[in-house]
């Protein structure tokens, strides 16, 4: 059987955002055990792990499926974290541990406990520890999706002026001088509110108390303040395709019919480069010179029409 080395790891504290992997399988505990175990002594255990990883999966699907794990991946984090338990905190592994179940079974049952007791004692061990192991792989699993999906810099703007603010506070976002308003950072702001809400509470005629809370106005020293949320919404398809990332422009995704155009187009463009590069350099710099004057002053063409003037200029230094 090949030897397994774990390397020690280092000092400084890991992160999800670089070491996700290192974060869910615990690698502190996996680092510590020296025992191996093989198929035949994780055999007793694996009904365990198999049951409560599929009802974590199940539970958080949607979570798992963000960060790319499917059911069987959590099955095998199971298995890493079983091979962590086995090495650590397994009965025959923790001799303090197995003495006492051995004092309270003979205590409570009047005779030794058997092998079948020990088994069933650390499959009831296991389960609490698995539990908690699957409870940190969610956890990271959070950590990791929120640096996936990304978090709003901003949830909203603030403005301070003398006049009262429209009935329709998202105004402020288009125009915000249009009604006397000026911007404020996010420090004073949570310096005014504070400061306003502390006012309040000494007040003692609650009729006069105003409630501070986003998207609605407050009065502080003469002047209004209203913090206006952002809209939230998920990345849309469109989105992706701004970015160059429609997952319908890859050739998995696309249907025959435009699979057949797409290899038409690159058949004609194959005849058309064939015929171009037989042409002597004379020809080839006036179908350039041709294309340059047709195409420069229209935007879709930019790129191409300075690719063309390139080759054009490369001819010309033949």
């Amino acid at each position: 059987m090949d030897q397994i080395i774990r390397p020690k790891a280092e000092k400084r504290k890991i992160h999800s955002k670089d070491e996700f992997e290192l974060c869910y399988l615990r690698h502190q505990y996996l680092r510590r055990v020296t025992f191996n175990p093989s198929q035949a002594q994780m055999a007793p255990f694996m009904g365990i792990v198999t049951n409560l990883a599929k009802h974590t999966y199940f539970t958080y699907k949607n979570l798992f499926r963000l960060v790319g794990f499917d059911l069987e991946d959590v099955i095998s984090i199971g298995k890493v974290h079983l091979v962590s338990f086995l090495g650590l905190y397994e009965l025959s592994q923790v001799p303090k541990k197995y003495y006492e179940f051995v004092d309270i079974h003979v205590k409570n049952k009047l005779r030794e406990p058997t092998s079948e007791d020990l088994e069933n004692k650390n499959k009831a061990n296991l389960t609490g520890f698995l539990k908690q192991r699957m409870e940190d792989v969610v956890r990271v699993c959070r950590q990791k999706g929120r640096n996936i999906k990304g978090m709003a810099t901003e949830e909203f703007y603030v403005f301070y002026g003398a006049k009262k603010p429209p009935k329709d506070i998202y105004k402020l976002l288009e125009d915000h001088e249009k009604y006397g308003f000026r911007k404020l950072d996010l420090a004073s702001f949570k310096s005014v509110s504070k400061r306003a809400k502390k006012i309040e509470l000494e007040k003692t005629d609650k009729r006069t108390r105003q409630k501070i809370e986003i998207g609605k106005a407050f009065l502080f020293s003469g002047y209004y303040h209203i913090a206006v949320p952002l809209e939230k919404r998920n990345l849309t398809l469109e989105d992706l395709s701004g970015a160059d990332l429609d997952p319908y422009d890859s050739i998995h995704n696309k249907n025959p019919e435009e699979l057949m155009l797409m290899e038409e187009s690159t058949n004609s463009f194959e005849k058309q480069r064939v015929i171009f590069e037989a042409q002597t350099d004379k020809r080839k710099e006036v179908i350039l010179r041709r294309f340059i004057h047709k195409n420069k002053n229209n935007p879709l063409f930019k790129e191409e029409v300075a690719l063309a003037r390139k080759f054009a200029n490369d001819l010309l230094e033949k």
